[in-house]
């Protein structure tokens, strides 16, 4: 797999290299071609025209054929051309090639310039009257390419040609030791997942660099933390179920036990006893079926508009009596707006009663809870904050997990299950709302439920 991907790789640089070459290649031809021609014409109409000058120049001294006649030869093997001199019958009356150049060779060739578009024809003019025509072909190689333009021309190619045989060679070896190395790096990180798949948590990716790998290393080594947290929750769960399930079922086996031996007798005190701890049990499983049909989706989530201040009162009023007798204060702040959300108002009633129930739970003797909704833009909700014993940092991630506790000594004094929060937790989050907390050791914790507004009307 790894020199399946580092040749596809190389492969594509030297492609994409070789793709860039080529099109820079032509173009460049292309452009530079077009540039030389251009430069080259610009130049060879320069030297017609002083051609053509002198030419003018001599037969107006002369004002005879003689002298232009005389001066043809000479000016066309110094500037490369043919000239050719017609009278004004067309007659022709001066050429600058030698005779065996004015043969039918000579004539083919010339008609083979004419039709390439390197012959150009000129007035002669003298005082401004025509007294004959010249007829300029350029004796290039290759029309206007003279061997020496042709010689830059292919040296030019030729060191293009190099460049790119380099650019290639350098793709090869660079793509090679980057395919090699990100390939190296794929490798650690396949490894690493795959010890994750067999179960080995605590295996972690060494984070190299600042890309998108070393993102994909950081996120696999967040969750590997993650997944080794929840492999640990997971055991500390079974074991917290066994011993939920074990307690009452053991003070119920040692009540018939004590019955069957007559060392205890059957009545209603004893009994009750009994009755107790199978209700425990009841409110157990009770918890963890509601538990699991929250997480499972399967609840009927009916969503309408709940007046938070109304539901505030109304769990508030129902549990004061508790509060009273344990001697803490409850407090309810009025809002100074109506508060409407988006929930089911049954579950927002069992979050409510749950985080109070908590609150009572851990706030001392002559404490209190304060119970108050907020509201912003697109979201309200409501907060449960108490001045109780508080919870440690690095407790929070893990409050809303089932059965965790913080203290575990202090399980039989709270009489708790262990899954209330978690409970509240995907409860709120069947209703799309999403609860937080903040608490500080001996300052106290504070509860947040946030929910959707409800909907504004459109007029």
């Amino acid at each position: 797999m790894k020199s399946r991907l580092s040749h596809k790789f190389t492969l594509a640089m030297v492609t994409l290299a070789v793709s860039g070459i080529i099109l820079t290649g032509l173009l460049t031809n292309l452009v530079l071609g077009w540039n030389f021609q251009r430069y080259l014409r610009t130049t060879q109409e320069a030297q017609n025209r002083r051609i053509v000058e002198t030419l003018e120049s001599l037969y107006g001294e002369a004002t005879s054929w003689v002298a232009v006649r005389r001066s043809t030869q000479y000016v066309g093997s110094t500037t490369g051309t043919q000239i050719r001199v017609f009278d004004p019958e067309n007659n022709l009356v001066a050429d600058s090639l030698p005779g065996m150049m004015q043969g039918m060779h000579g004539r083919r060739w010339a008609r083979a310039q004419e039709e390439r578009g390197n012959t150009y024809k000129y007035p002669l003019n003298i005082n401004d009257s025509m007294v004959g025509t010249v007829e300029i072909t350029h004796l290039g190689q290759q029309g206007l390419w003279s061997g020496e333009a042709l010689v830059f021309r292919r040296t030019l190619n030729q060191t293009a040609l190099l460049a790119s045989f380099l650019v290639i060679a350098a793709a090869i070896v660079g793509g090679s030791m980057l395919s090699r190395r990100l390939t190296k790096r794929f490798e650690t990180l396949t490894a690493a997942a795959d010890t994750l798949g067999r179960g080995e948590f605590d295996t972690r990716v060494a984070v190299e660099g600042d890309d998108e790998l070393a993102a994909l290393g950081d996120t696999m080594n967040r969750m590997a933390t993650r997944l080794e947290e929840q492999n640990t929750l997971r055991k500390k769960l079974t074991g917290d179920i066994s011993h939920e399930l074990r307690t009452p079922l053991t003070t119920v086996q040692s009540y018939l036990e004590a019955f069957i031996d007559g060392v205890m007798e059957p009545d209603p005190e004893n009994l009750h006893a009994i009755l107790d701890e199978t209700h425990r049990l009841g409110r157990l499983v009770n918890d963890l079926q509601e538990l699991t049909t929250a997480e499972c989706g399967d609840r009927d989530v009916v969503l309408t508009v709940v007046d938070l201040y109304q539901l505030v009162k109304q769990e508030t009023h129902r549990a004061l009596p508790r509060f009273k007798q344990k001697q803490i204060e409850l407090r309810m702040e009025e809002p100074e707006e109506e508060r409407m959300v988006l929930g089911d108002e049954s579950l927002l009633s069992r979050v409510l009663g749950n985080l109070i129930m908590n609150a009572y739970k851990y706030t001392p003797e002559g404490g209190t809870v304060r119970v108050s909704t907020f509201s912003n833009n697109e979201s309200a909700g409501f907060l449960v904050a108490d001045n109780g014993i508080g919870i440690p940092r690095e407790h929070l991630p893990y409050i809303f997990e089932r059965f965790y506790r913080v203290d575990p000594s202090r399980t039989r004094a709270t009489g708790g299950s262990g899954i209330g929060l978690a409970i509240v937790r995907e409860l709120v989050r069947a209703m799309g709302g999403s609860v937080d907390v903040e608490s500080s050791p001996g300052v106290g914790t504070t509860f947040r439920v946030t929910l959707q507004k409800q909907p504004r009307k459109i007029i």
